[in-house]
């Protein structure tokens, strides 16, 4: 009886897999994480700094502390920015927002609008398999100095 050792190619080509699936995951979602994590944190620091300013200085200030924490515009949907509330009444202030992210692993639908509620059981194709492996992501910043 003759034993093989050590790995074969057939088992060095799964855990390559594995880890390229792994690694390649990451890829695309931490910089979604990373983008709220710079916003909490911005938050955060506006609440523990500037509690004793009016709710238009903060928002004059907000685009100079977003780009100290290197987070550019567009890392975040618009809709953060829509959604943004700031109360501040020169003692307290409270900054939160709320936006969806959806990531495409492998790209977003091509027959029907990605943007639009479709039904999945809707896609044929590849569409089934781009919808499975999609992502959303629903981020809701907050920061009180209360």
């Amino acid at each position: 009886m003759r034993y093989e050792k050590g790995f074969s190619m057939i088992k060095t080509m799964f855990w390559l897999a594995v880890i390229g699936a792994g690694v390649f995951y990451a890829y695309m979602i931490v910089p979604v994480y990373n983008a709220y994590w710079k916003v909490e944190d911005t938050f955060k620091g506006v609440a523990e700094s500037m509690s004793d300013k009016s709710e238009s200085e903060i928002r004059a200030r907000l685009p100079d502390l977003f780009h100290i924490k290197y987070l550019a515009h567009n890392e975040v949907p618009q809709e953060f920015y829509d959604n943004m509330e700031i109360k501040a009444d020169g003692n307290h202030v409270e900054i939160s927002s709320y936006y969806h992210v959806t990531v495409w692993l492998i790209g977003p639908v091509e027959d029907v609008d990605p943007e639009s509620d479709y039904d999945p059981k809707d896609l044929k194709g590849m569409d089934k398999l781009r919808d499975k492996l999609r992502k959303d992501f629903e981020f809701e910043p907050y920061a009180s100095s209360f």
